[in-house]
């Protein structure tokens, strides 16, 4: 039984919501509502749900269908198309927890406002020149670097010293101007930026909730399998020669891949939830600084709502720990003790039987005339071997409470 461990009924609810919606069951919703009003619901906004119904071949109400219905015209509803697969078809969609879905919302909110008044990064010639934040410039000196660069992947990276970028050198002023102004923007709406040296992170710490995420960006290098030049074929046949006389001979290295750089940059905000934001062939990240800047913002919100629900939960089972020691430790007790007490009671009984065989054995000496010095010696030890067994005689045996003898050795 659950009684008196602390289970709530917002716990309950939870449970119920995290059954998977079918295909019929969101059919029925966007036609019953309006998609703004049921995307919350599953953490969506209504793009993103609208994406997944056409992807669920699921009808959605045409424009102007919802006006209507608010005007008092009865509308049909466009038929549910049948798919191949037989029975219920799942989405993949779970309903949120109604605290859950207002925070996501209000997060959503936030993210669209933030990127409505976040300019987007100007172009190098369009740019006038700005103070660079201290960790850029830092990490602009240590990334410039010319030596000390792994040779195969061509990537420039040193979280461990200073901020977590991983790009090739012809990407690394353009990376280092996008971080520069992301990091100015994310002061402006309340964050902190550090670099964590013992764990190679860096972070954004949200100062009014004390949320940390981490921050990295990164270039996509494209990997090929690497064809053999006529240069190494050369180099290897030079080493098969040589070594059969001269075993000093290194072996020639020849890579295994071929890296490419692309010049396309990913910034990844965050690890459980986290969220990215990439270069696209319509769109770069300069021009996306405010979807970037009011993701962050959105991001922290519900990050930092799932860390106050996960310190809820904590609690909540610390808590049902705690009640499960006090129960089992009571009971525990509420057992010895009563043990104590039948076994006091079973040596009391075992004490009045004695006395009581006492007395019978003296009666039965006198009407024979037989109560000799041997008899009372021996009364006298069994009722006194009664007082020590009765508990509530306070008397003590000097054999019986004696500690046991030690057997004595060889030596």
């Amino acid at each position: 039984m659950l009684i008196g461990f602390g289970v709530s009924e917002r716990n309950r609810v939870m449970e119920k919501t995290d059954k998977p919606v079918d295909r019929e069951t969101l059919y029925n919703e966007v036609w019953t509502d309006p998609v703004t009003v049921v995307a919350p619901r599953y953490g969506l906004s209504d793009v993103g749900l609208a994406k997944i119904c056409r992807a669920l071949a699921i009808p959605l109400p045409s424009r102007g269908y919802w006006a209507k219905v608010k005007a008092g015209r009865v509308m049909g509803r466009a038929p549910l198309p049948k798919l191949k697969a037989p029975g219920p078809v799942p989405t993949g969609l779970v309903k949120l927890p109604p605290e859950k879905a207002a925070v996501r919302q209000a997060a959503r909110q936030s993210a669209a406002k933030i990127r409505k008044e976040t300019p987007p990064l100007p172009l190098p010639e369009e740019s006038q020149s700005s103070v660079t934040h201290p960790l850029v410039r830092a990490a602009a000196k240590r990334l410039k670097q010319r030596d000390g660069w792994p040779p195969d992947t061509l990537l420039r990276s040193a979280p461990k010293e200073v901020l977590h970028l991983s790009v090739t050198r012809d990407a690394l002023d353009r990376a280092l101007g996008i971080t520069d102004a992301l990091i100015k923007a994310l002061i402006q709406r309340g964050f902190d930026v550090e670099v964590d040296g013992e764990r190679g992170a860096t972070t954004l710490k949200y100062i009014e909730t004390g949320t940390r995420l981490e921050f990295t960006l990164t270039e996509y290098i494209r990997r090929t399998r690497h064809e053999i030049t006529p240069e190494e074929e050369r180099a290897r046949k030079r080493y098969r020669e040589r070594s059969r006389w001269d075993n000093s001979v290194s072996y020639p290295h020849v890579p295994m891949y071929d890296y490419t750089p692309t010049g396309t940059l990913t910034i990844q905000i965050g690890r459980w939830p986290s969220r990215n934001w990439k270069d696209t062939p319509k769109t770069q990240l300069e021009k996306r600084l405010g979807e970037v800047v009011g993701g962050i913002v959105a991001l922290a919100q519900e990050t930092y709502a799932k860390e106050v629900e996960a310190a809820r939960r904590e609690e909540a089972h610390r808590r049902a720990v705690e009640r499960y020691e006090f129960l089992t430790k009571r009971r525990e007790d509420e057992v010895e003790r009563f043990k104590e007490v039948e076994a006091s009671a079973t040596d009391w009984e075992r004490a009045m039987r004695l006395r009581a065989f006492a007395d019978a054995v003296e009666a039965q000496a006198k009407l024979a005339g037989e109560l000799s010095s041997e008899y009372v010696e021996w009364l006298a030890w069994t009722r006194a071997k009664a007082d020590w067994l009765d508990p509530l005689v306070q008397v003590s045996d000097p054999i019986l409470d004696a500690p046991e003898p030690k057997r004595p050795g060889y030596w």
